[in-house]
């Protein structure tokens, strides 16, 4: 199982970085859209927003803006020279995006205010090797992640649609990882999550919850969940 190599605080939304170097963006010239007359979005966040970029020879780019395309699995940053391109998946080790600060203002709290994406969760059913998924915490006994995916479906004809157009249709899942397990997808919901637990630590998450208050459908209570769990 993987080390504990991130976990997240709420009060303090950061991260321990890589050295920060002043390194080149690489990645390939982003396609023109082929999205016209598709309704919905292809990305997390319409709103073009900041990221910090950690590559794999150990450099940080800071405060890239980025839109990330989920459809594609792919980051679309604009670079050096003010162009928009797709990073190279393999360059990237990770992403930490900032969510656009409009979606945390007309929220009704819970919800982290930086977003860590990662490769390497293959053993998910549909996730490739070079895909990002969302990290909300990683340890040595527990991690937990969530896939963001949009399938371009096209809606069946009805009186109001005599010719249907293409639509995006957003969803996200969950994943509680051990080292014993396969991935077990979950709600997010605290019940669904402490019974993907293996049945000898259900009885210290339940403390867990109850001693800190946590309602894990909030990202910044499954933080301190997990946190906890894993150093129990």
């Amino acid at each position: 199982m993987r080390k504990l190599i991130f976990i997240f605080s709420l009060l303090f939304a950061q991260a321990s970085f890589a050295q920060i170097s002043n390194i080149p963006l690489n990645g390939a010239p982003a396609r023109l859209s082929g999205y016209d007359g598709v309704e919905g979005s292809p990305y997390l966040f319409d709103d073009w927003a900041r990221a910090d970029v950690s590559t794999t020879n150990g450099g940080l780019k800071e405060n890239v803006a980025y839109k990330f395309n989920i459809y594609e699995n792919e980051f679309e940053v604009i670079n050096e020279a003010g162009n928009k391109i797709f990073l190279d998946k393999d360059y990237v080790e990770y992403m930490l995006l900032e969510r656009p600060s409009i979606i945390i203002a007309n929220s009704e709290g819970g919800l982290l205010t930086k977003l860590l994406f990662k490769k390497g969760f293959d053993e998910i059913s549909g996730v490739e090797p070079d895909d990002f998924v969302n990290v909300i915490a990683e340890g040595d006994k527990y991690s937990m992640v969530r896939t963001f995916d949009t399938e371009l479906v096209t809606p069946p004809k009805n009186s109001y649609a005599p010719t249907p157009g293409k639509m995006f249709v957003f969803e996200e899942k969950f994943y509680v990882l051990s080292s014993s397990n396969e991935p077990e997808s979950v709600r997010g919901r605290t019940k669904s999550i402490i019974k993907a637990l293996a049945e000898k630590d259900q009885s210290t998450a339940k403390k867990i919850v109850k001693e800190n208050n946590l309602n894990l459908s909030r990202e910044d209570h499954l933080v301190i969940f997990f946190q906890k769990l894993n150093e129990a």
